[in-house]
């Protein structure tokens, strides 16, 4: 009885701060959003305790009248997948919220703010409920009402600073996940037209021809929600958004929506042809390439960031292709780099955020030294970049070391074809980390460097923590996906 009341808690929670924080002073805001997240953060980690290891399901709002008796609409569900989702969600956003108290100030020298705090919180705080949401669903209609939740808080939040870059950006935004959404519509309909049902499972209950059509609308929507290749362009344009918003955005909120629906297609459904599984693995390997590709020509910080986040979420649609294909390690490592990036990106947004907020810049050339003026910001940096890159022991490690399996387990051609431009990748990346940390944190101090400002002690804080998540995240990660069936 405990459990579907706090899975109900953290889903209504940061729906009604959100509402509250509207009639709150702007001196109020930064405490009361920090004190809702933090309860929701420890109803999903309490919750996590009492579900570890089962399947919850509870019912909400079991039928609507113009739909067939026993059709579900709202509910609750929690399993091993959905805690995976839960935890980097929570938590990610728990850093973040209090990150923001910080970085939207008007001594952030790259953009002082001196209001609109509610305005952020506002949004911010239903993005949280929104993955919440995405997180807890129990079918696919509920899914959708979430899913394009975050599409309106990512437009509103990249959108913030209200000049035309950023309103550009999230429009752009806007226009691309909607659009993404629509195949997920169209998907919803065959599927209840030809089941009357929303459930995850109801895919198994379609002919061959209709399963392969629904899985291709679901990718399609999953790859716009997630800026893979055709799509990509959005997410490094969103950098105009506060780094607060990206952080959370590449770290644990809209982009891994998308990975987390074919996730849950995948795991719930049996019969997807072998084909269908290597169309999603071909394209992650091209998505990969075609952003390392684009790592070269970057000056500004967080679009290098941005690129990389795309790569990564080709790390995962890999793993979900090779998991349809019939490799568990692959799909295993997909699951596990959800958990492994998500620290060590948001590791990095932050610090490139205190970079932006202590300089006033983010371009590389003007950057340089900065171990003399930010050392636990450049320690931090290494950390994160030691952590995405998959350098042992830390978080991506694992999880790339499990993709390889499941590349190699798929053997003969396949294996060939996947492996080469992989393992390519995980070289240049590397390399190129260390190239662009070797510039901004080594050398001469620039003359922006020399007058940066001292960090706020929470936000040093924020970087201490996020480190230890970074070694951390792998052994939360694994046995949760080993209860992944």
């Amino acid at each position: 009885m405990l459990l579907p009341i706090l899975l109900f808690a953290m889903l209504l929670l940061p729906f009604a701060g959100a509402l509250i924080s509207q009639w709150l002073p702007e001196k109020r805001q930064d405490g009361f959003a920090a004190a809702i997240v933090s309860l929701v953060t420890a109803a999903s980690l309490w919750a996590v305790f009492l579900g570890l290891g089962k399947s919850v399901h509870s019912n909400v709002l079991p039928w609507w009248p113009w739909l067939p008796e026993g059709t579900e609409v709202m509910g609750l569900h929690l399993d091993p997948l959905s805690i995976v989702l839960l935890l980097v969600t929570t938590i990610i956003g728990l850093a973040v919220t209090f990150y923001a108290r910080d970085y939207l100030t008007p001594q952030n020298r790259y953009h002082p703010i001196t209001g609109g705090k509610r305005r952020f919180y506002l949004w911010h705080l239903l993005f949280v409920g929104a993955m919440v949401g995405v997180a807890l669903s129990p079918n696919f209609l509920q899914m959708f009402i979430f899913w394009e939740l975050t599409t309106i808080c990512s437009w509103a939040l990249i959108s913030y600073y209200h000049n035309n870059e950023s309103l550009e950006a999230g429009f752009e935004a806007l226009i691309k996940t909607f659009f993404g959404g629509i195949f997920f519509l169209i998907a919803l309909i065959v599927l209840f037209v030809n089941t009357g049902s929303f459930g995850f499972d109801a895919i198994n209950l379609l002919t061959p021809q209709l399963k392969t059509a629904v899985f291709i609308l679901f990718l399609i929507a999953a790859w716009a929600k997630s800026s893979q290749i055709v799509f990509f362009a959005w997410l490094p344009n969103a950098m105009a958004a506060p780094t607060p918003v990206s952080c959370y955005l590449h770290a644990a909120a809209m982009v891994k929506a998308g990975v987390y629906l074919m996730a849950r297609v995948a795991i719930s459904t049996v019969g997807f042809s072998y084909g269908l599984g290597l169309l999603v693995a071909v394209f992650a390997v091209f998505t990969m390439l075609a952003a390392l590709f684009l790592f070269f020509f970057q000056t500004d910080l967080k679009k290098f960031l941005a690129y990389s986040t795309i790569a990564h979420l080709g790390y995962i649609f890999l793993g979900i292709g090779l998991g349809v294909m019939g490799s568990y390690y692959g799909y295993q490592g997909a699951i596990l780099h959800i958990i492994c990036h998500a620290p060590a990106k948001a590791l990095l947004f932050i610090c490139v955020g205190n970079i932006a907020y202590a300089t006033g810049t983010r371009n590389m050339d003007e950057l340089g030294g900065l171990t003399k003026t930010m050392p636990l910001t450049s320690i931090a940096f290494i950390v994160g970049t030691l952590g995405v890159t998959g350098i042992a022991p830390l978080s991506c490690y694992w999880s790339k070391l499990f993709l390889m399996e499941g590349v190699i387990e798929m053997g003969g051609k396949t294996a060939v074809f996947l492996i080469i431009p992989f393992v390519a990748e995980i070289i240049i990346a590397f390399a190129w980390y260390f190239f662009i940390a070797h510039k901004v944190f080594f050398g001469e101090a620039s003359p922006r460097v020399n007058t940066a400002l001292k960090l706020p002690m929470n936000t040093k804080v924020i970087l201490i923590v996020l480190m230890a998540l970074t070694v951390i995240a792998p052994l939360v990660g694994l046995p949760l996906v080993k209860l992944i069936r």
